[in-house]
Formats: C-alpha cells, structure tokens, sequence
C-alpha cells in the first residue's frame, strides 16, 4: 500500500512539472509584441487631456494659446521626440509633470516617437 501510494505521489509531481514546464517555456518564449505601440500609449496617458474634441482641456487650451492649428498633437507635424519627453516630464502650464512611476522611459520615449512621426527602433 505504501509503494503505490508513493508511485502515485511521484505520477502527480511529475504530471505537475511537466506542466509547470510548458507554462514557463510559453511565458519565456512569448515575443514582446504585447508590448504597447506609441498610439496606444498615447490614447492611455495623453488622451484624456490631449484627444481631438470638445472636452479636452490640453487640446482646448493649446488652441486658444497657440492656435487650432497648434491644438490636436496628434496632427501636428512640428514636435520632436525630445520636446515631448521633456514636456511630459518637466510640465508646461496647466499641464502637470509627470513621473517615470506614471509613464515609464520606454513608454515616454515610445510616445515621443509617436508624435514626431519616428518609426520604432
């Protein structure tokens, strides 16, 4: 009675790792392609404030500061990636600073790239 029981003990642990190992090589092998492109990233951290539209205080505020021309980022062709970043961290008027812990280096520098038009690396 206790061989069979520790045969069937040794079955489960090695049914258990086997799978265990199928998850592990799945996660380890999955590309990156989860990871979020700059419009996305945009549309999550920017576009509440930063949309085309009424409702939206960055782009209201960019169009009566600067002009319409000047209010929707997502159809400018004047912004460089640098700015961006730099905006975003430092702040600008209205606009509050925001942290690496808000919106990671990559994700920054992914919708930087976004903005001015710069292909992905």
């Amino acid at each position: 009675m206790g061989q069979t029981f520790l045969s069937a003990l040794q079955l489960i642990d090695q049914n258990a790792l086997r799978r265990f190992g199928v998850v592990l090589a799945a996660c380890a092998g999955a590309p990156q392609a989860e990871e979020a492109t700059g419009k996305q990233l945009f549309d999550r951290h920017c576009g509440e404030c930063h949309a085309p539209g009424l409702g939206h205080p960055g782009t209201q505020r960019l169009g009566w500061n600067r002009g319409e021309q000047f209010a929707v980022l997502e159809q400018r062709n004047d912004l460089s990636a640098v700015y961006v970043e730099t905006i975003v961290r430092r702040g600008f008027l209205e606009m509050p600073p925001f942290r690496p812990s808000e919106i990671s280096p990559t994700e920054l520098a992914a919708i930087g790239r976004y903005l001015a038009r710069v292909p992905a690396p």
